[in-house]
């Protein structure tokens, strides 16, 4: 098996990442990271749902507040998973703004915190710290997913949860 077909076997585990933190968003608003602050996750538009049926595989809302809008909960109760969002993460003083690809685990339009006025040396030594933070931060995230997403007994109620939330919103 080529590795370009090990990829896309395995792309669902993004469409999964991405839905899981928008329900851990909204029941939680924040996620736990080991070792590091936790992270206040909101969901911005545009919003992608995806489907692996049906004749409207694909749902792209737009808008405010697409993420709680009832056009994503109908697209939820269809069985459709996140598949690319512009989300927004916060700790304490600092935001990142960035659009998350499930299938590829792209990263796009990453906006970093402000560090203001400072010298430019100064300025693009915190920049670059803040994203080596976001790609640590990301990548510890998906490990937390991961280990849940793999350990039968804590998933099978994380599922009942997320379709409880899916149900009720």
């Amino acid at each position: 098996m080529g590795v370009l077909e090990l990829i896309q076997q395995k792309a669902f585990l993004g469409k999964e990442f991405l839905t899981w933190l928008w329900f851990r968003a909204e029941r939680d608003g924040q996620v736990e990271i080991p070792k590091r602050k936790p992270v206040t996750i909101e969901i911005l538009g545009p919003i992608l749902l995806d489907a692996q049926y049906g004749d409207a595989r694909q749902s792209v809302l737009k808008g405010e507040s697409p993420a709680t809008s009832p056009e994503a909960h109908t697209a939820l109760l269809e069985g459709k998973k996140l598949r690319r969002a512009r989300l927004k993460w916060s700790r304490e003083d600092a935001e990142w703004i960035f659009t998350l690809d499930g299938e590829s685990f792209a990263v796009s339009g990453l906006s970093v915190p402000n560090p203001g006025r400072l010298p430019f040396e100064e300025s693009m030594t915190m920049r670059l710290s803040w994203i080596r933070e976001f790609e640590e931060a990301l990548g510890e995230l998906f490990e937390v997913f991961l280990g849940l997403r793999l350990d039968e007994k804590e998933w099978v109620p994380e599922v009942r949860a997320i379709q409880g939330w899916v149900e009720s919103k």
